[in-house]
């Protein structure tokens, strides 16, 4: 048997959308006040809603990869630095084209079985097939690839037909479903065949889940394993919309952690007993629906809308006045490509000059105010996750502002799963209002760019840009680390063009109550999570 080599001590899991998306960089709570570790201890934690279908291959949601990362694992994962460390491969091969992976031989999945080479082949083959497209191509394999295995050598062999910079981290982000759920992911909806840590033992449509940890699991990052003292034997997922309720539930030592964003935080931070740190991310984006038949689909009207809106002051609204105006597409750390993409290429507020597009393009001030064109009048639908008090205030403010040149809303507030239904499969929306957060630009250009969700892609808002799908594929194509000038100047098209509205940067709170954990992106790491009495 193949000895797994020590690993640097950073816990990872996969990139996200926040819905949707996710990230690296994170942060470690020390255990200072805490002294008693739990050994037979259960951790219970909140998230916003039910996310739905957790079967890895269905979704990249946050709160469905929150869940799913208890239990599933990937080939590599990232360090804080960014760095790619191994999980379940040991070691890698990397040329322009290709990656050879060398997986450990002691790895079992949640039935028993072994893990091999060809079943993760047969992984990466699944979600490339038009019958069977998963999101996670677009998202982390952006690539035409062929994949072998030899179960002998212990090896996966991923190969592109172009050049892809991160290929390495791109396939090593997928989670790899056992054989008995790739046979039949019907079974795996709200039910796990993975090789991770936790196993689900119950689900409760609307209320929460139920997980065990695996007896044997010892091949988790650094050689983490489930009989460590203070890992949780069991875990709880609850699904809470309010996030009062969630502080409420923290105060009274009934939860050991949650996400809480709004004005929650102050009552939190006064506690003793519990614990906080943030994790930055992009808290508000605006992003519009161009399909064909949307009004958004003209550019003119896209750039209207945009420079109706005061960004500083819903940068403040959307952060509960916590965070800044967001100048990067990217904001989680450690931040890829840092700079500022907005100044001199996203168009400024002028609530003359939006009025004169709208005049040009068609759309006449009507006697209520709303604009009109052919007698149909300019109102449009924005969409948006509950949960958070100040996600609500920043889309009411966004209507007031878009009234003010005479385009009327209908603001929609949707749980997670109504949210991504709405941007993935009925595409009924004019404005989606959420923050897009991943770990790479690259991930980034699967929802500015390519595919739309009726072609198994994730381009909700139907965006068709050549410049920068140009500059992205030349991007994509180049050296990870001489890729960023690229990626930048690829952002600053979309921006120029009002394709996407990037809003606020801020921090996402987690707090925890008698745990410990570690996180990367929006994400608690199973194997770092410890229970105290």
């Amino acid at each position: 048997m193949r000895r797994r080599p020590t690993t640097p001590a950073a816990i990872v899991v996969a990139a996200v959308l926040t819905l949707l998306v996710t990230a690296c960089g994170g942060g470690v709570q020390e255990a200072t006040s805490y002294t008693t570790l739990d050994r037979n201890g259960t951790f219970r934690m909140d998230l916003g809603s039910d996310p739905g279908s957790i079967n890895p291959y269905e979704s990249t949601g946050g709160l469905n990869r929150q869940v799913y990362a208890f239990a599933y694992d990937t080939l590599v994962g990232r360090a804080p630095s960014g760095e790619a460390v191994p999980q379940l491969a040991s070691s890698w091969k990397v040329t322009p084209k290709s990656v050879t992976y060398t997986l450990r031989d002691d790895v079992t999945c949640s039935d028993g079985t072994e893990l091999k080479p060809s079943d993760v082949a047969a992984d990466f083959d699944y979600i490339k097939n038009p019958k069977t497209l998963s999101p996670w191509v677009q998202f982390s394999v952006p690539v035409d690839y062929s994949v072998s295995a030899d179960d002998r050598a212990g090896t996966f062999t991923i190969t592109s037909t172009t050049a892809f910079g991160s290929l390495l981290q791109g396939a090593g982000a997928v989670p790899i479903v056992c054989p008995s759920g790739l046979k039949n992911p019907q079974s795996i909806q709200h039910a796990t065949a993975g090789t991770g840590p936790y196993v689900i033992t119950k689900y409760v449509q609307g209320d929460h889940y139920e997980l065990a940890a695996r007896e044997g699991y010892r091949w988790g990052p650094d050689g983490a394993a489930t009989d460590e003292p203070g890992m949780p034997k069991k875990v709880e997922i609850a699904f809470v919309a309010n996030e009062s309720t969630m502080a409420n539930q923290l105060v009274a030592g009934e939860i050991n952690a949650a996400q809480i964003t709004g004005p929650d935080r102050a009552r939190l931070d006064e506690t003793r007993g519990i614990k906080r740190f943030d994790l930055p991310v992009i808290v508000g984006e605006i992003n519009y629906n161009e399909a064909a038949g949307r009004v958004f689909r003209d550019t003119a009207v896209r750039k209207a809308a945009t420079m109706s809106l005061n960004r500083r002051d819903l940068a403040s609204v959307s952060t509960a006045r916590q965070g800044t105006l967001a100048k990067n597409l990217i904001a989680e750390a450690p931040v890829q490509c840092p700079g500022d993409e907005t100044t001199g290429s996203l168009p400024e507020r002028d609530l003359d000059r939006a009025r004169r597009l709208l005049d040009s393009a068609g759309w006449r001030p009507g006697p209520d105010g709303i604009r009109r064109k052919d007698g149909k009048p300019l109102t449009i639908k924005i969409i948006y996750q509950t949960g958070a008090p100040q996600t609500e205030s920043a889309v009411e403010l966004t209507g007031q502002y878009l009234k003010s040149i005479g385009i009327g809303t209908r603001l929609v507030g949707l749980t997670n799963a109504a949210f991504l239904e709405s941007l993935y499969t009925t595409a009924d929306f004019d404005i989606f209002y959420s923050a897009i957060n991943v770990d790479f630009p690259y991930m980034a250009s699967t929802f500015f760019g390519g595919a739309t969700p009726a072609d198994g892609g994730r381009n909700a808002g139907a965006i068709d840009n050549p410049e920068f799908a140009r500059l992205s594929a030349k991007a994509a194509a180049a050296p990870e680390k001489k890729s960023c000038p690229l990626w930048i100047a690829a952002h600053k098209a979309l921006l120029s063009r009002a394709d996407v509205v990037p809003i606020s940067n801020g921090n996402r709170p987690f707090y925890t109550y008698k745990a410990t954990l570690q996180t990367v992106g929006l994400f608690a790491v199973p194997t770092s999570i410890r229970v105290y009495r």
